[in-house]
């Protein structure tokens, strides 16, 4: 079983203002490191080329005269641009389209649709999606925070819809809250979402206290955190929050928004992790991931502004998903926080609040591979092909 990468140039043709921080070197560079390292040479990891995403599918999370509002604002930034103007034009919220910025967001949109069709049907043990424009904060019916159409949102309602799966969990640990994403699935008690995020602090959302509604109540949790919390505050929550909610919650496909800008370098956030830390909260999200569902993970990219700490942590991560045990790291330790957090009560606190308060991880063998594959309700890969 190998690891799938999912990358396509185009992702380079989105064009945001020179200095923005949601700019194309962002990937150019990271596509620079995994090519320096070899790693396209590797035989656990394979290359797959991103479809894109259908307007229905797309249509399944955000409203259509949205997505129609994009594609309109694509084709006006392309002849803004041919007629000597700009090649970048404002959209929204710190959020701008280019010439190809539509075309290049359905294929961002397409990345885990790829990865998903080729991970249930036993190609692939995992993934990641090296995807621009990021989506966690775009909502149903606009874009904001750099965002154009929500990824990881479009990826679990097809997961859902398409494959028939039943429960898929969405990890979102970027510095920002995925306000999108916990919108589309407040009321879904089918998707579980959990986001660390630093609070106070862009969008404004993600208070501890929104826990869902309807059927949904107790699928959202939500951990705002001070600025400058350190790892061990975070290796904390995800050991005895995290982990028991997933536990209970017995996911068949684990979604990672995988936004590296709570590393300590970055120019946006204002957090204190280090890329060795990113590697131990993935650790953790992959061990448990191997018991609970044979180690389904597809990470996809979200934010991560400074490009060092980005491009580290993405091949980090990826080596991850492949077996390897070592952090790719050229920027050392995060510096020390300055103040103390009761972690005790914090989690004491939180695991009240999710209804965890005594709740033990089941020591159970590795999962039952012929019940998930029984869970599966989308047509098989033979049915596919007939």
């Amino acid at each position: 079983m190998t690891t799938a990468f999912i990358y396509d140039p185009i992702f380079l043709e989105h064009i945001t203002p020179e200095q923005h921080p949601e700019r194309p070197q962002r990937l150019d560079e990271s596509m620079q490191l995994l090519q320096a390292l070899k790693w396209f040479e590797r035989d656990d990891l394979v290359q797959l080329q991103p479809r894109a995403a259908t307007v229905d599918e797309l249509a399944t999370v955000h409203e259509r005269e949205y997505i129609q509002e994009v594609e309109a604002a694509s084709k006006k930034a392309a002849e803004i641009e041919a007629s000597g103007g700009r090649n970048t034009q404002f959209f929204a919220t710190d959020t701008y389209v280019s010439a190809k910025t539509y075309e290049t967001a359905l294929k961002a949109a397409g990345a885990p649709l790829t990865a998903i069709d080729a991970l249930l049907k036993g190609e692939i043990k995992n993934a990641y999606c090296l995807v621009r424009p990021p989506g966690h904060h775009a909502v149903a019916e606009s874009a904001m925070g750099f965002c154009i159409f929500n990824n990881v949102a479009v990826a679990a309602r097809y997961a859902l819809e398409k494959h028939g799966l039943e429960r898929v969990m969405i990890i979102d640990y970027d510095v920002h809250h995925g306000n999108g994403t916990q919108e589309m699935f407040y009321n879904d008690p089918r998707v579980l979402y959990f986001s660390v995020h630093q609070a106070p602090f862009y969008p404004g959302t993600g208070a501890s206290t929104e826990l869902g509604e309807g059927e949904g109540l107790g699928t959202t949790i939500n951990v705002p955190l001070p600025a400058r919390t350190g790892f061990h505050v975070y290796d904390s929550i995800f050991r005895q929050v995290m982990v028991p909610a997933m536990d209970r919650f017995d996911p068949q496909l684990i979604l990672v928004s995988a936004g590296f800008d709570a590393h300590w370098d970055d120019p946006i956030g204002d957090m204190y992790l280090s890329t060795a830390a990113f590697y131990q909260l993935n650790r953790v999200i992959l061990e448990y991931a191997e018991r609970i569902c044979d180690g389904r993970v597809i990470m996809v990219q979200e934010g991560g502004y400074s490009i060092s700490a980005l491009e580290n942590c993405v091949a980090t991560s990826i080596n991850q998903l492949m077996g390897g045990e070592a952090a790719i790291d050229d920027l050392g330790p995060a510096p020390d926080m300055t103040y103390q957090i009761n972690i005790d009560v914090l989690i004491s606190e939180l695991r009240r609040i999710h209804n965890l308060t005594g709740y033990r991880v089941r020591r159970k063998p590795k999962p039952d591979i012929e019940r998930l594959r029984r869970e599966v309700k989308g047509p098989s890969a033979d049915e596919e092909k007939a």
